[in-house]
């Protein structure tokens, strides 16, 4: 009868024993899984946080991408073509106001005195003259480029030009750039009767003349320490009315 009591407490306490193990197996299980819902929530979270930057840098190279196709179509593009032709129209007058150095098509003049006598004034002022009323565009007289305030006078034993002086006893060279096609045509044969009536005039005080066309002629730009560069009184006149 014992023996039977406590083959019933033995098998009470492994049913119980089993129940146990696996009452704690299906919590384990249970604990397992909500631990890998809650990493693949994560997991999913940190995916979704990664796709939304990427996009952003995406977005954000985009738009440096345009900005630099912006960039390189303002240097090859219209907005380079207009700063182009800025600078070529600015060069232009700079050039015509005698501020850059020009080559082209022209004529040379070259003024001797005879020993012991003096260079006129009055015969540089007459071929410049001349050579401006024949349309030259661009003068010189012994490298001193001509411009609108251009000074040639006489001084005692020297002549001044852009305050610059020279030697009334040493030669003479003027410089002319003009049209090609009138130089053979016009031009040469004008200075040439130019040379003469001056000769005429002045008898033997006239310098000897030699009148030479040239295919290229180059005339230097006013220097900048010249008296005729100054422009520091120059005030422009805003609002001018036509």
């Amino acid at each position: 009868m014992k023996k039977k009591k406590y083959l019933q407490r033995g098998g009470l306490l492994l049913i119980c024993v089993l129940l146990g193990l696996a009452l704690a197996l299906l919590m384990k299980g249970q604990n397992l899984s909500s631990l890998s819902e809650k990493s693949m929530q994560d997991l999913q979270n940190n995916v979704i946080e990664y796709q939304r930057r990427n996009e952003e840098l995406s977005n954000r190279n985009s738009q440096l991408q345009d900005y630099i196709r912006e960039l390189e179509d303002d240097l090859t593009g219209e907005g380079n073509e207009v700063l182009s032709r800025l600078i070529d129209e600015r060069e232009g007058y700079a050039t015509f106001a005698g501020l850059r150095p020009a080559i082209n098509s022209g004529v040379v003049i070259n003024l001797k005195t005879l020993p012991g006598q003096k260079m006129k004034d009055s015969v540089l002022r007459e071929f410049v003259n001349e050579l401006s009323a024949l349309g030259a565009q661009a003068i010189s007289i012994n490298g001193e480029r001509k411009v609108s305030t251009t000074e040639i006078r006489a001084r005692q034993d020297s002549i001044l030009i852009n305050g610059v002086a020279f030697d009334r006893e040493h030669d003479f060279e003027i410089k002319a750039i003009m049209r090609p096609d009138d130089l053979e045509r016009s031009v040469f044969p004008y200075l040439e009767s130019v040379s003469e009536s001056i000769s005429a005039q002045l008898g033997d005080e006239a310098p000897t003349i030699r009148i030479e066309i040239l295919a290229n002629v180059e005339i230097p730009a006013l220097k900048e320490d010249r008296i005729a560069y100054q422009f520091d009184l120059i005030k422009p006149v805003l609002n001018a009315t036509q």
